[in-house]
């Protein structure tokens, strides 16, 4: 079952890095963070970035719960990363859907293609040092690519946001992204989603 850690914004790359080194295997079976390829306009130009999906959140699969939590807090180095009370649930049925279509229709594990040497993360390590340690871990959600119409509407999609056309809330196609509504950790919450459209080809990393 997949259960979420909350911790502090910007430090979701260290909480996983520190669990991964100290606690027990035997207590999980994956720990990772999700991140998304997104754009900045720099002088009226787009360029490649990367940002945590769901900021301050770290996943884990286990079957022992319980058990993982109770060595989770048990850490000096891990427990400053965490609130009081709400900092550990497992998710929904759907939410765990929505994730695992995250990273079968839009994720690259990064076991072959050598990516961007432009896109960072707020961590010690760069990204490309954390995957080349441990290459199942993290997730790098790529831009779904979209089709407009003469209005400037997305009328058709692919990778993951083909399942969530009816969710759109917002979509803003200069920077690149679109926001939708869904449920998740418990109630209705907005997730900003980058989108590609097929004139940009420097996007050649992108499915």
């Amino acid at each position: 079952m997949w259960h979420v850690i909350q911790t502090i914004t910007g430090k979701e790359q260290e909480l996983e890095n520190v669990i991964w080194k100290v606690i027990d295997r035997e207590c999980y079976h994956n720990c990772f963070v999700l991140y998304q390829e997104c754009f900045r306009r720099k002088k009226g130009e787009l360029e490649r970035d990367m940002e945590p999906l769901f900021p301050s959140y770290v996943f884990v699969e286990t079957d022992r719960p319980e058990e993982f939590f109770v060595e989770l807090k048990r850490l000096p180095k891990v427990s400053r990363f965490l609130g009081m009370d709400g900092c550990f649930w497992g998710i929904y049925e759907e939410e765990e859907l929505f994730l695992q279509r995250l990273m079968e229709e839009g994720c690259d594990q990064r076991k072959e293609e050598k990516f961007s040497e432009r896109l960072l993360v707020n961590s010690k390590k760069s990204v490309e040092e954390n995957w080349a340690e441990e290459p199942k871990r993290n997730c790098l959600i790529y831009p779904s690519l979209v089709w407009v119409d003469e209005k400037g509407q997305i009328v058709r999609a692919e990778g993951v946001l083909k399942f969530y056309m009816d969710k759109i809330v917002k979509q803003r196609l200069r920077k690149r992204s679109v926001v939708i509504e869904i449920p998740f950790g418990g109630q209705l919450r907005r997730i900003r989603l980058g989108i590609r459209l097929e004139e940009d080809e420097f996007l050649s990393g992108a499915k």
